[in-house]
């Protein structure tokens, strides 16, 4: 995930406020678990890796903590 976070979130540029920055990081972050596919999860993204094999629907965003 870092070397992702390296080539994918921090080459563009990046806003100078924490605030601002959170809601880039938690945009990429739910794009990198909910939409991102990975090769190696069969081109599923995690989530749905992980619904897939628990046998259950993915989880939507306001079914998460």
């Amino acid at each position: 995930m870092q070397r992702t976070f390296r080539d994918e979130f921090y080459t563009r540029p990046l806003p100078s406020q924490i605030p601002e920055l959170q809601r880039e990081l938690d945009a990429y972050l739910d794009h990198y678990n909910r939409r991102r596919p990975h090769r190696a999860l069969g081109g599923l993204a995690p989530l749905e890796y992980l619904a897939r094999i628990r046998g259950e629907a993915v989880p939507t965003e306001s079914q998460m903590c």
